[in-house]
């Protein structure tokens, strides 16, 4: 799409792929314009069923370029805030399932993006940590509800008061990530990860995402019930293979 976003869709699968490895993969404006133009695109593939965020060079990102933040008006800078949590909420209501290959330090709001995904995996050079408190600042791009959501209230604030540095390892025992592989193995997993995930039907994959925001955003088992049950009535109900509530039979 731009020099520091390309986006690659090739039947279900699109790949995002930060592409300004001369500054670490870091978000500026023009970056964060064409992640969101990304993002607009991969809603509109109906066919669209798994969007891979990857990165090129050693860093997955580095986070906002603080270069260019430092320059900006303050009503700017709001609005630039904004933005970025509109950014990672669209990221996470994406209607396919997202998947993060972390190639590398992921620092701040970079770690922020990846973790927004909804499956994970690292290579061991991976590393996330959140520096802000450390520059007077709090962490921003929706940051704090994404940490709560993986990690709870009390490890997210030791996290961020304690600019805490989590290695791949120290990830994957927290659940940040799935796997933790080697640099050299990073592409073949990632498409095992896709390929495993298109086993199964998208409608049941779309549903639980649904319900799994939903029960997290008001917790209930109404409100974590309601989708899924719906999708299972229009599966059963549904003419030719599958459960057919008209003979009660399984076939």
């Amino acid at each position: 799409m731009t020099e520091s976003i390309a986006l690659e869709i090739s039947g279900k699968v699109a790949h995002v792929v930060l592409s300004r490895p001369d500054r670490r993969n870091a978000f500026d404006t023009a970056m964060l314009a064409a992640f969101e133009d990304a993002i607009t695109e991969l809603s509109r593939q109906r066919a669209l069923e798994v969007a891979v965020l990857r990165a090129e060079g050693p860093a997955f990102c580095s986070g906002t370029d603080l270069k260019e933040l430092a320059q900006l008006q303050p009503a700017d800078t709001l609005h630039w805030q904004r933005r970025t949590a509109e950014t990672i909420e669209r990221w996470s209501r994406l209607e396919v399932t997202t998947i993060t290959a972390f190639n590398g330090p992921a620092i701040g709001s970079g770690a922020v993006i990846g973790l927004a995904s909804d499956l994970r995996i690292a290579t061991r050079e991976t590393f996330i940590s959140f520096p802000e408190v450390g520059f007077g600042i709090p962490l921003t791009w929706s940051g704090i509800p994404v940490l709560n959501a993986l990690l709870g209230p009390d490890r997210t604030r030791r996290m961020l008061l304690l600019c805490e540095q989590i290695a791949a390892d120290e990830m994957s025992k927290l659940d940040l990530v799935m796997k933790v592989v080697d640099a050299d193995d990073i592409d073949k997993e990632t498409e095992a990860l896709v390929a495993r995930v298109l086993q199964s039907p998208q409608i049941g994959r779309l549903m639980s995402k649904r319900a799994v925001a939903a029960a997290a955003s008001a917790p209930g088992f109404i409100t974590g019930s309601y989708e899924p049950f719906l999708a299972a009535l229009a599966v059963i109900m549904r003419d030719g293979e599958g459960y057919s509530i008209a003979d009660n039979k399984i076939p």
